[in-house]
């Protein structure tokens, strides 16, 4: 089979860049305004059959943070209960678009059915920091073992106008909520993320949830570049991309794009949870993007507006991605579908 496209190595021979095997996705960055609806249809033209679509918070509101659940098809984006606030819309490419005409300096490359371009409109997702945490509930465990909620603090702001994206895998079970990235457009310092461990999945709710997370964005890395690789500016000589940079694996995704209603609900008295699953896709190493589906959903009609996404992984299943939503009176419950998310991993071990 002939390869067409572009690889690079550092000075130790590791691959910092392949097109062959790493489609870099196509991205545009847009906002919209809600217009106070119920549902609200949208046309964007850029959203095609393989796009992937990312709704998601420019404001942290604290623990009340939320992204209004999202649908798309080519040509539109559907919002509901956006309110009257400003979204950011994030379109991934697959690769398999064509090459999207936006400007003269950059990279293009074909790889069979692989199409990879970087330029100032089409940049890449790569990984600013890494790290891992466990968690576990109270009444157990020690050092450094969290009870409740975490917080990740970076060692510097991202600087994008759009909230960077967290990923997290455990090595196992995993089950969190109340997710939120801490900060303002062109100061985002963090993220938070809570311990949601239940008794009804066994003994394993106990046990330290080892979680491991890394943060990415669209902002180009400064950091030198050395001798190796390629590095990619703009007319104004603003580096765009260099291959030092780890580059959001997303060439692996579950087949399917939505929730549907399956599983054991949780229930207790005054409580109830709804249950959803997602076909994942059965690899260890892929990460499940936080955003909007691990924040919170507004309700506004009812007495209880902002109710808990959670969910995660169940014990040794890499299969399904397992969501429940809260809902105390058990009526009508909120579902996770349409609620966007992809997988990802690192190019290079972090």
């Amino acid at each position: 089979m002939d390869l067409y496209g572009l690889r690079t190595r550092d000075a130790s021979s590791v691959v910092t860049l392949d097109t062959s095997v790493t489609p870099i996705r196509s991205l545009k960055m847009l906002q919209v305004v809600g217009n106070g609806t119920f549902e609200q249809n949208i046309s964007i033209p850029e959203i095609q059959a393989q796009s992937f679509v990312v709704v998601d918070a420019l404001t942290d509101r604290g623990a009340n943070t939320y992204s209004p659940a999202a649908w798309y098809s080519p040509g539109t984006l559907k919002l509901r209960q956006p309110g009257t606030a400003t979204w950011q819309v994030m379109i991934l490419s697959q690769g398999g678009e064509p090459f999207a005409s936006s400007g003269s300096y950059g990279i293009r490359t074909r790889n069979n059915n692989i199409a990879t371009q970087i330029d100032s409109i089409n940049n890449t997702l790569s990984i600013r920091y890494s790290g891992a945490f466990n968690l576990l509930v109270a009444g157990g465990g020690g050092a450094p073992d969290i009870v409740g909620d975490v917080y990740n603090a970076w060692p510097a702001p991202i600087t994008t106008y759009e909230r960077p994206l967290i990923f997290l895998n455990g090595t196992d079970y995993m089950m969190v909520g109340n997710f939120r990235v801490i900060g303002s457009p062109g100061n985002w310092t963090g993220f938070t993320v809570s311990n949601r461990a239940h008794p009804n999945h066994g003994s394993i709710w106990t046990q330290p949830m080892r979680i491991k997370w890394f943060c990415a964005s669209y902002q180009a890395d400064t950091s030198p570049i050395g001798q190796y690789g390629v590095s990619v500016k703009d007319a104004n000589s603003n580096r765009l991309f260099a291959s030092t940079m780890n580059i959001a694996l997303l060439n692996n995704q579950p087949t399917a794009n939505a929730f549907v209603t399956a599983g054991a609900p949780i229930t207790g008295t005054g409580y109830y949870a709804s249950s959803q699953q997602m076909a994942w896709t059965g690899n260890w190493a892929d990460y499940v993007l936080a955003n909007a589906l691990f924040s919170v959903t507004n309700v506004v009609q009812t007495t209880q507006p902002y109710r808990v996404n959670f969910g995660g992984f169940l014990p040794g299943n890499r299969g399904t991605l397992q969501m429940y939503c809260e809902n105390f009176d058990g009526i009508n419950a909120v579902l996770a579908n349409g609620r966007t998310t992809f997988a990802a991993r690192p190019m290079r071990p972090i």
